[in-house]
């Protein structure tokens, strides 16, 4: 089986638009779920259900489940590669 991926050259305006279209499908697809069925999330450090008719519940506490990020890296940056002059 052979995979096809095309290259889409985009510019700075849509790649500024990727996380906000992302966060509006995922916030559709959410509220999709939830119309047709119970729906399972956390909030605020808790895990939440949420019932067909819009009542939530919480089922468990996650509070310790949580770890600090703050030996992670803040910024990934990409290596600049160089380009031979001829």
């Amino acid at each position: 089986m052979t995979a096809y991926t095309s290259v889409i050259k985009a510019g700075k305006y849509e790649d500024d638009m990727i996380p906000k279209l992302a966060i509006h499908a995922f916030r559709h697809a959410f509220e999709r779920a939830c119309a047709s069925s119970e729906v399972l999330y956390v909030k605020n450090q808790k895990l939440m259900r949420r019932m067909q008719n819009g009542q939530e519940t919480a089922v468990k506490d996650l509070s310790q489940a949580y770890v600090a990020a703050g030996h992670l890296p803040k910024v990934m940056k990409r290596k600049k590669k160089l380009e031979e002059t001829v």
